[in-house]
């Protein structure tokens, strides 16, 4: 049998969330105890990290910031293997924008320069981001996105390669 590599789920997310709120998730998410998963700031992981043994390996280490434009938050989430094979990158999707209330764009499957939006009813569809001086903005989408009604409907975005 295979032992399932270590991964990392990263995206941007409609909804800035509290740590301690992100935290209750993350543990729930992946049901794992608290000792196994680290939380930080990006600009506070240092600090965070002072008092770990150097030696501690975290099941799942997560590092977030504000954002701005369509987007709150951005966040990423590096876990082992084992999390991996619990909760796969679609399902993280569709549980973490369901219980946030949120939207979430991330990179899976899709062709160069398009990605994944997952809405909190667990819809997925594609979509089209620039990024510029620090504001993210959607310019497409295959479908509507709630509270974006004024985002262009391009549904050759899934014809993109």
């Amino acid at each position: 049998m295979t032992e399932t590599e270590a991964t990392g789920y990263d995206g941007l997310l409609s909804r800035l969330v509290p740590e301690i709120e992100l935290r209750t998730f993350l543990l729930d998410c992946f049901a794992i105890p608290e000792q196994e998963l680290f939380v930080s700031h990006e600009d506070r992981v240092a600090e965070g990290l002072r008092d770990v043994p150097q030696e501690l390996v975290f099941a799942a280490f997560c590092t977030y910031q504000q954002v701005s434009g369509h987007f709150a938050m951005s966040f990423s989430v590096g876990i082992e293997g084992r999390l991996a094979d619990r909760v796969g990158r679609r399902e993280f999707a569709e549980r973490i924008t369901a219980h946030f209330d949120a939207y979430m764009l991330y990179s899976d499957t899709e062709p160069q320069g398009v990605w994944t939006m997952t809405l909190a009813d667990g819809t997925h569809l594609l979509a089209g981001m620039d990024e510029e001086d620090g504001l993210i903005l959607l310019y497409s989408a295959t479908a509507p996105v709630p509270g974006l009604p004024q985002l262009p409907i391009d549904e050759e975005l899934s014809q993109v390669r």
